[in-house]
């Protein structure tokens, strides 16, 4: 799908707290708009709202987005139901745009700064810019919907996770630093078991439809 016609983001980004958060993608119109009607066909129905109500539809998906960053760790909140959630969201704020096959290729949702609180959904074109080191490590697969991501504002703050220790919790930036040298934007992984039982990692770097280049660390 060319540029010029896009009706559904490739990357949907939440940065929730202290640069931890997901990435979720969508491969295709069709399925944007069903991880978007998993959330907004119950939710309207159970607010007695009709569907053809604009307003309805965006001050819900709004409503639920911010009780998800209020709460994160609230029960009830999981990988799939916030995937759906912010597809919903996201289809709402660039309604305009997808109907004009315009919709950004890349969407960040974060916190918005200052003392008034509330969240900032954007295009982010800096995701096309490939800086050269990862802006987003995600745990999952583009095929499956993406998964839990860390964030990185910086090479140094990148290469200060990537040079650590790996942890239960935070892992896949180890791997992808040791791995390569330079990468594009945004690199997923996923565990791989191996042939003989040890388990490796499955890695894909997403470029987006631009150049980025995916450089493997010299090893001696």
């Amino acid at each position: 799908m060319s540029k010029s016609t896009r009706r559904h983001p490739d990357l949907i980004l939440l940065n929730v707290v202290e640069d931890e958060g997901f990435g979720f993608t969508y491969l295709s119109p069709e399925d944007f708009d069903y991880a978007a009607d998993h959330f907004m066909l119950p939710a309207l129905k159970f607010a007695e709202a009709d569907m053809s109500d604009a307003e309805a539809r965006r001050e819900l998906a709004y409503d639920f987005l911010w009780r998800y960053f209020s709460k994160p760790n609230a029960k009830g909140y999981f990988r799939d139901n916030v995937r759906w959630i912010a597809a919903a969201a996201v289809r709402e704020k660039f309604a305009n745009e997808a109907a004009a096959g315009k919709m950004p290729r890349v969407i960040l949702i974060t916190r918005k700064s200052g003392d008034g609180g509330g969240i900032v959904i954007r295009d982010a074109q800096e995701y096309l810019e490939h800086p050269g080191y990862p802006l987003a490590v995600i745990v999952g697969k583009a095929s499956v919907g993406g998964g839990a991501a860390q964030f990185f504002a910086s090479r140094e703050a990148y290469e200060k996770v990537g040079s650590s220790v790996p942890t239960q919790d935070i892992w896949l930036p180890q791997i992808v630093y040791r791995l390569y040298a330079e990468t594009p934007s945004v690199v997923m992984g996923i565990p791989k078991p191996g042939k003989n039982g040890e388990m490796g990692v499955e890695c894909m770097a997403l470029g987006f439809g631009e150049r980025g280049n995916l450089v493997e660390r010299k090893t001696h």
